[in-house]
């Protein structure tokens, strides 16, 4: 399905019912929506042109439907050229024809194009563009399958019917009264006026090859084509204002949001300041306390504490220490001679449930960068526990 901004969904169908040189209009507001015509709005009797537009507005396309003096209702055979017979000798140029098409006739009616364009010049200058006209009662003969009668009475000229399709027609006489002065179209009450309104716009929505309307690609395809860009701009800027609007309102409902947020979180945070307060001053005691440690060297990598420290927090719970000797002895202490000490030497003595868990922990140890390398001086299993002597060579 190709989508089309510009598409019309709605217009006016506006009756110039021609009286001499004056007219009096009638009009019917059409919606499309989906495949139903709604009614929107109607008129009848405005015998001024700025009185009707107050009420049509000027902003929607208008369908001119012409009835009355100087229109021409024939019957004429369907064949080619059939709008000769129709005028005889007349210029065919000078006319507006519009045609309903059986299968052996064509109903025509015929209006003169020059007054059709004054009615078209007194539009245009009011900015309302006129997208097609047709004229006459015959393309009524649409509605015969909705109102389901024999007969359909429009304006003063009575159509035989069979459906859709029109059988004969015959005028009304003068001073004749007419009987259908209503028709129901759905849960609509049409008066008679208003009939070839909504026959117009039922042919225009839904094109039928039985009704032929007249075209002028200087005026009536000019000014649809103008309607269509008109909506384009119309519907395209509604879109873009409903996305501001909706753009803005999502950010005030967020930023209203944040700010529900910020005052739920001063709340939070207020309820505990105390405990806040009593976190910076233990940050502050540990910072002096490690810079204190760190002025000693008890956490200088080269310090006894620090090996001690590391051996004691990575031993597992399968892993005994039984003693742990820093730095032992190069040899027995002597008088008067100097004591010598393995800088770099860590004897361990202790027990481990198994082997595994030992070399586990001994792999472990060996990826500590302080840490040079590991000797198992001794390793026996007695009663059901190994006992292990490590040595330990550090940087």
């Amino acid at each position: 399905m190709k989508f089309d901004l510009g598409h019309i969904k709605k217009l006016v169908v506006v009756h110039a019912v021609l009286k001499g040189n004056a007219a009096v209009f009638h009009y019917l507001t059409l919606k499309k929506v989906k495949d139903e015509i709604q009614f929107l709005a109607q008129g009848e009797g405005f015998s001024d042109l700025d009185d009707l537009l107050k009420k049509t507005g000027k902003n929607l396309p208008v369908v001119l439907h012409f009835s009355g003096k100087g229109i021409l209702n024939k019957k004429a055979i369907k064949q080619e050229n059939f709008h000769h017979s129709i005028l005889l000798n007349a210029n065919i140029d000078a006319f507006y024809f519009t045609d309903y098409l059986e299968e052996k006739y064509a109903f025509s009616s015929v209006i003169r194009k020059d007054v059709v364009g004054g009615y078209l010049t007194r539009f245009a200058e009011n900015d309302v563009h006129i997208i097609s006209i047709s004229s006459g009662p015959f393309h009524a003969a649409l509605l015969g399958e909705i109102i389901n009668k024999p007969n359909l009475v429009v304006m003063a000229t009575k159509l035989s019917l069979k459906a859709d399709s029109i059988l004969d027609f015959s005028k009304i006489a003068a001073g004749e009264e007419i009987e259908q002065r209503y028709i129901l179209l759905g849960n609509e009450r049409i008066p008679n006026n208003l009939i070839p309104c909504a026959a117009a716009g039922a042919a225009f929505f839904n094109p039928n090859p039985k009704v032929v309307f007249p075209e002028n690609e200087t005026v009536f395809t000019t000014n649809f084509e103008e309607a269509k860009q008109k909506n384009i701009f119309t519907r395209f800027g509604m879109g873009m204002l409903f996305f501001f609007l909706v753009l803005l309102f999502t950010n005030y409902m967020y930023l209203g949001h944040l700010n529900q947020v910020v005052m739920d979180n001063e709340v939070y945070l207020s309820e505990y300041n105390e405990q806040l307060a009593n976190i910076a001053d233990l940050e502050d005691e540990k910072n002096r306390k490690e810079k204190l440690l760190q002025s000693s060297g008890l956490l200088n990598k080269n310090f006894l504490s620090f090996y001690l420290m590391e051996i004691a927090n990575s031993v597992p719970n399968e892993i005994i220490f039984d003693e742990i000797v820093l730095r032992p002895l190069k040899e027995e202490i002597k008088q008067r001679k100097k004591i010598a000490f393995e800088e770099h030497l860590v004897l361990v003595n202790g027990r481990a449930e198994t082997s595994h868990e030992l070399s586990k922990w001994i792999e472990k140890m060996e990826e500590k960068e302080w840490l040079s390398k590991v000797d198992i001086l001794r390793y026996e299993y007695l009663k059901n526990e190994g006992v292990f002597e490590l040595e330990m060579i550090v940087y």
